[in-house]
């Protein structure tokens, strides 16, 4: 039997960050059900580090991971900015939004001539104003997940692929799984797959929702791409698109509930995306060059779930990252690995408390 200290269920940027970080102190094994590691969300994310995304615990999470995106800055990070545009009915929402982050992040408020300076590509008439938050980066999400996965293999650890967990034990504290592994702590990193995972391990559940997010990349007829346009995002999240080896990726930001499953872009989301695109931008184009969808997976509040199960010490959740996995990753694989390795005097410890982020409010 193969005796091991951690095993973390599922290769995503959660399970591979932490194992990256727990090899270093214990004996890890990492175990995918699919045939290829980060196969589902990591695998189909294109990545933005912004420091105005997300609610009060993610943007809090997000400052954390800024330390180690900002010592890797070269590797993963490239500067590009991202401009929260709205119309005529959208220009409070604007402006609130300037007024609640101003202080807090580098931020410009551009009227509609300044907008379409920094954005041609937009249609006039739509327009009224928008935010652009200046130093917002692109995130090399395949740069970045080699980077934790070699940091793991360096530290001599496995990862499983195309492993399914058939028979669960449990027996002095240990559990026993496909009766050939034995190991003290369980990490569930599964993504959508998070409450499957716990039931097998007699785990209640805490109704995870995945939701799916679409992608359409084009070619433009009609207009030069500028590659230094920022990603645009509508200021009420209704689509967003970016620039990409001379296309434009976009999604018309779905968040369908749905269930854990390998999904596929449905039609009718990408013709909201175009519907949304041609209202708002200058965009001519005759067909779709690539599509694809992706789940996120979240909880009732948006928040991430990291914590042991009710004061149980061998069953760790690291789930419901929702869009904000990449970016943070750092923050949540950190304070991840300080709850169980137990180093209850170090600084991050008492951050979970602050975030409200521990299993414990489910319940």
């Amino acid at each position: 039997m193969k005796k091991i200290d951690i095993l973390i269920i599922g290769s995503g940027i959660a399970g591979i960050s932490l194992g990256s970080l727990l090899s270093k102190h214990r004996q890890v094994l990492i175990v995918e059900k699919e045939k290829e590691i980060s196969y589902h969300s990591t695998g189909r994310s294109f990545a933005f580090f912004i420091e105005s995304y997300g609610n009060k615990q993610i943007i809090e999470l997000t400052k954390i991971s800024k330390e180690f995106f900002k010592n890797y800055e070269n590797l993963f990070l490239r500067k590009k900015g991202v401009m929260f545009i709205g119309n005529n009915k959208q220009k409070k929402i604007i402006k609130n939004f300037y007024d609640e982050h101003k202080t807090k992040i580098n931020l410009d408020y551009l009227d509609k001539k300044k907008t379409l300076d920094k954005a041609s590509c937009l249609k006039e008439k739509y327009i009224n104003s928008s935010v652009l938050d200046i130093n917002a980066c692109e995130i090399d999400v395949n740069s970045l997940y080699e980077f934790y996965r070699k940091n793991y293999i360096r530290n001599k650890c496995e990862i499983l692929k195309n492993f399914q967990i058939k028979d669960v034990d449990e027996k002095n504290d240990k559990w026993i799984i496909n009766r050939d592994i034995e190991c003290n702590i369980v990490v569930n990193a599964s993504g959508a797959w998070a409450d499957e995972v716990a039931k097998k391990f007699l785990i209640k559940k805490i109704d995870v929702v995945p939701k799916k997010r679409t992608v359409f990349v084009f070619k433009p007829t009609n207009i030069e791409i500028d590659n230094k346009w920022p990603l645009i995002a509508d200021i009420e999240e209704k689509f967003y698109f970016k620039d990409q080896s001379n296309q434009i990726y976009a999604s018309p930001a779905d968040e369908t509930p749905t269930y854990p499953h390998d999904c596929y872009p449905e039609e009718l989301d990408i013709a909201i995306g175009i519907d949304r695109l041609q209202k708002s931008t200058e965009f001519e184009f005759k067909s779709i060059e690539n599509k694809w969808a992706g789940l996120r997976t979240f909880v009732m509040d948006k928040s991430p779930v990291i914590g042991f199960e009710n004061n149980k010490k061998n069953f760790f959740w690291l789930v419901a990252q929702g869009g904000y996995g990449i970016q943070t990753a750092p923050a949540l694989s950190k304070i991840a690995k300080e709850l169980i390795l137990g180093n209850n005097e170090n600084k991050i410890m008492k951050l979970e408390d602050f975030y409200n982020i521990s299993i414990n409010r489910l319940r």
